[in-house]
């Protein structure tokens, strides 16, 4: 009797570690799969890339900031089953695409507006940065304001107005949940493990380009990546508003 008893709770304990295994190998597949396709170039990339290069290492930074948040925003639209709502729903699918589409535009048009207001200062005569006003005394031209959130909402819209960011959420994760146990739970877990491998790539990816710094200091280099990051996210915009997702 005892000697049944000790086998049913080995075969008990080899169940729970088989099991555990199986979990731990699917996570590592998942966060694996997960880092491809966040390095697989698209809109987030073309921006980030930009923002880096022609701003700074912060806003950069800031960029990826509003990516992850808005990660965090469709993994919760996800775990609610709002994203399967909009997903079925032909007019609210329509209207994302739409949206997103016309918002890539919109940027593209604002970094070509850039690209052509740096040939312009290029062209331009140079002005002396700072004249003599009085003995002692210095007048300095003051840098141009920056609104330090603009980059963080550029990196929220773009990802979240991307319907292959919802796609990806309806159709990559539930392959990764386990019927038997609670969705809510596995949902939050698997999309929390996506902000934090976002997080990892995106630091690690802006520090490595961030050190270029001094090349892309200058204002040549700068037109050409805001006119070739305007271009690039100008054709996404059109594909996803006139191809097939």
């Amino acid at each position: 009797m005892v000697e049944a008893v000790r086998q049913a709770d080995w075969d008990a304990l080899s169940i729970r570690l088989s099991t555990a295994q199986v979990m731990i190998n699917n996570l590592l597949i998942f966060v694996g799969t997960t880092f491809l396709v966040l390095v697989v170039p698209g809109p987030d990339f073309v921006l980030v890339t930009r923002n880096t290069l022609t701003g700074s290492r912060a806003q950069g930074y800031l960029t990826a900031l509003g990516i992850c948040a808005s990660l965090v925003f469709l993994t919760a639209l996800t775990a609610t089953g709002v994203a399967a709502v909009i997903a079925q729903n032909d007019t609210m699918s329509t209207a994302l695409r739409i949206a997103g589409g016309s918002y890539l535009l919109l940027l593209a048009w604002q970094l070509i507006g850039a690209a052509r207001g740096r040939q312009a200062e290029a062209e331009a005569p140079v002005l002396k940065a700072a004249e003599p006003i009085g003995r002692g005394t210095t007048a300095v031209a003051a840098p141009p304001r920056q609104v330090i959130a603009l980059p963080l909402v550029q990196g929220f819209l773009n990802n979240v107005l991307n319907p292959k960011a919802l796609i990806f959420y309806l159709t990559f994760l539930p392959q990764f949940l386990d019927p038997a146990r609670q969705i809510l739970g596995q949902a939050l877990l698997l999309g929390f493990l996506v902000v934090c491998c976002a997080a990892v790539w995106w630091g690690l990816y802006i520090t490595i380009i961030g050190r270029l710094g001094r090349v892309m200091a200058k204002r040549s280099v700068r037109m050409w990546i805001d006119a070739g990051a305007g271009a690039a996210l100008g054709a996404l915009g059109v594909f996803i508003l006139f191809g097939q997702l």
